[in-house]
């Protein structure tokens, strides 16, 4: 099969972003096959624009290729990298989605059945602060538990750098309320989106050790790694990092020089389904476990679900996608995901296990 045709678009996203990239590839027998790219939530309209162009640059060099030499096409990408190659990294991961999806279909099988086959039947989930659509709500979080899931993960803090004792007291407070109302044996997890410096995220681990987190997420930049070997010797907390590597050495660094338990790929940023796979197979080969981050629209919550069900090492893979207000995003994929007690039951149909919802994304097309 040769690769016809590359057609990045976007749509109107949710939770923060303006714009989801999506793209679609056309190969000359009639496939079609779609992935998605990170777009990044801070002004995600611009970023959505500057992927969409690198995911036409891209392919233009791939229109008359084999579309089954999905890692050649990765490997030649990344050597291509700009300086700057987080927008790039996305472009890469739509299409290396698009490229799986094709592949599937074109055997007949479920991506994972070509990744080796899958583990388990059905993906375990973890709720998240998604569920907000804004303010902090109790509320929604005691109805993602009734839901099924078991873990929620959030953000309580509000303040970066290392803003005192007293600050970080009263947002673990907020983690206490959590707690008690979730009982003692529910997981929960913590986010901080890298804003603390080592001080303020020695505090903050400090603060809500008390309430047992099973990991506590981006404390501090990725970009730090020796800090957070530090701050792994001082806390008990499990620590998890990942969602913005770009590349396999990022996580590389992290295992040289230690102290992540637990690594979160976004397979709409790392270079796509290999990449993750690859990854995985990094951390399990030193007894740690992989919870794929997830912050996209459905498309990238499908291609993650595939290398979830494949992988010996699965944490849990993040499910942000529990809005009511939002509930038209899982409209558009056809059939949409199927969600039984927080886990994600794995589709068996061909490639991804989806197609478009072509009118609810001409809906929400903006480019």
């Amino acid at each position: 099969m040769k690769i016809a045709s590359v057609e990045p678009f976007t749509i109107e996203g949710t939770r923060s972003y303006t714009e989801w990239n999506l793209v679609r590839v056309r190969t000359d027998d009639g496939i079609e096959g779609i992935g998605e790219g990170f777009s990044f939530s801070n002004r995600s309209k611009q970023n959505a624009g500057l992927i969409s162009g690198h995911i036409a640059q891209l392919g233009r060099r791939l229109i008359g290729t084999d579309a089954g030499q999905i890692q050649a096409f990765v490997d030649e990408a990344f050597r291509m990298a700009p300086e700057n190659a987080q927008f790039w990294s996305s472009a890469i991961s739509a299409i290396e989605i698009a490229l799986w999806d094709i592949a599937g279909k074109a055997a007949g099988q479920p991506v994972y059945e070509m990744l080796g086959g899958a583990r388990r039947e059905t993906i375990p989930l973890y709720a998240d602060h998604g569920v907000f659509v804004g303010d902090f709500d109790l509320d929604r979080i005691l109805a993602a538990k009734d839901a099924g899931f078991e873990m929620f993960k959030w953000d309580p803090f509000e303040e970066g750098g290392n803003p005192g004792e007293d600050a970080i007291a009263r947002c673990a407070e907020v983690v206490g309320t959590v707690r008690d109302a979730v009982g003692p044996d529910y997981k929960i997890a913590i986010d901080a989106h890298g804003r603390f410096n080592l001080e303020g995220a020695k505090l903050a681990a400090r603060a809500i050790e008390p309430f047992a987190p099973i990991f506590f997420e981006d404390p501090m930049p990725l970009g730090e790694p020796e800090g957070f070997r530090e701050l792994a010797e001082w806390t008990a907390i499990p620590l998890a990092t990942g969602e913005l590597a770009e590349s396999r050495d990022v996580p590389q660094r992290f295992l040289d020089t230690g102290g992540v338990a637990i690594w979160q790929p976004e397979v709409g940023i790392n270079g796509g389904i290999l990449e993750t796979l690859a990854v995985a197979d990094m951390y399990h080969a030193r007894g740690l476990t992989v919870a794929p981050h997830n912050w996209c629209g459905p498309v990238v919550t499908r291609a993650a679900s595939h290398v979830a069900a494949a992988i010996p090492n699965l944490l849990y893979q993040e499910w942000a996608s529990l809005a009511p207000e939002d509930t038209w995003e899982q409209d558009l994929i056809e059939p949409a995901p199927n969600i039984v007690n927080g886990r994600l039951v794995l589709p068996d149909a061909p490639g991804l296990g989806f197609q478009l919802n072509e009118d609810l994304i001409e809906e929400r097309r903006v480019t």
